[in-house]
């Protein structure tokens, strides 16, 4: 009798644990998330995506009920933090801001040789959204169209366009001009977007491409003019301004653009869980607007639908990088 109840007692505790170990996948679907969120950018504090990041985290540690902490990871132009979402464990509580920057351009400056795959290293979760470079000159420079401009580099070979640096989608734009157009313009990067446009400004260089948010406040004071946004379509924020798709490049298409990625691998309940916690974030008007005057008009797409445009423009990022002769050693 006793043996029979040892053997009763055996095979219940054998039904607990098997009970047991059915419970914690479901548990550990409904408990996320149960702990703060890193949301981290590869940038320093005060930058488009460091303020985009802190635009979101209020809002999405509300969507998702739980704390949504800003990290700053500056270093290597990006690399040094966006290696650092890459190698997180893939359970939803690290996600990081990604840009045209960090995911489409390095790969190819550096030769494929980053720490990091920026398609196969991460999860895709949205695209948050892009932003128009501009294409503007002095004042003092007789051209307000791009056909103009064009016509005037071609009477001054060697004019210099500054850009925030090389490599840059600014630097690219400009590479890309001088094959499609015949152009001899010379780049001369600086070490940021508001050097580049000061350049412009002071008339030290006569053409500045350089994001939307940066060169607004010129063009509004007059102290510079806008010759064409090389978005395929016209900007919110310039709505008088041409893409540069209606003039005289009718296949460019390069905007520089913001995201959301998580580490690879990252289960697919979560990525939905994420990706519509991010667009009810960012659903608030207000926010909106924020966004818009920062240059940034949001997109926020699936997760599916980002993944296959990434690979879609990936080869296009790679031909303006080789165009461009630009490289890292």
């Amino acid at each position: 009798m006793r043996s029979k109840l040892k053997r009763l007692k055996f095979i219940s505790i054998l039904a607990a644990l098997a009970a047991l170990q059915a419970v914690p996948p479901a548990a550990a679907q409904q408990a996320y998330p149960s702990k703060p969120i890193r949301l981290m950018v590869a940038y320093a504090p005060g930058g488009s995506a460091d303020i985009m990041a802190r635009l979101l985290s209020e809002p999405l540690g509300r969507a998702l009920g739980t704390t949504v902490v800003v990290e700053n990871k500056p270093g290597g132009a990006g690399i040094v933090g966006s290696e650092a979402c890459a190698r997180a464990p893939a359970d939803g509580y690290t996600i990081c801001f990604g840009s045209t920057t960090t995911h489409s351009i390095l790969f190819f400056l550096h030769g494929g040789k980053l720490p990091y795959d920026p398609l196969k290293d991460f999860t895709a979760l949205t695209l948050v959204g892009t932003q128009p470079n501009v294409i503007a000159v002095n004042p003092k420079i007789p051209a307000t169209t791009l056909p103009e401009l064009i016509a005037w580099a071609k009477a001054h070979p060697g004019a210099g366009y500054a850009t925030a640096g090389i490599g840059t989608s600014n630097h690219l734009i400009g590479a890309y001009l001088n094959k499609e157009m015949g152009l001899d313009i010379s780049h001369v990067p600086y070490r940021s977007g508001g050097l580049a446009t000061g350049a412009a400004v002071a008339g030290e260089v006569p053409i500045v491409i350089d994001q939307i948010s940066t060169v607004l406040p010129f063009l509004a004071n007059g102290k510079l003019r806008p010759i064409a946004v090389t978005s395929p379509k016209r900007s919110q924020l310039l709505p008088e301004i041409p893409s540069i798709t209606e003039t005289a490049l009718p296949s460019i298409k390069i905007d520089s653009y913001q995201a959301l990625f998580a580490p690879a691998g990252l289960p697919p309940d979560l990525v939905h869980k994420l990706n519509d916690a991010i667009r009810k974030a960012l659903s608030d008007p207000e926010i909106r607007k924020r966004h818009l005057e920062l240059g940034i008009e949001l997109v926020l797409n699936s997760s599916e639908d980002f993944t296959a445009w990434l690979r879609e423009t990936s080869p296009r990022w790679q031909e303006l990088v080789t165009l461009s002769g630009a490289k890292v050693e």
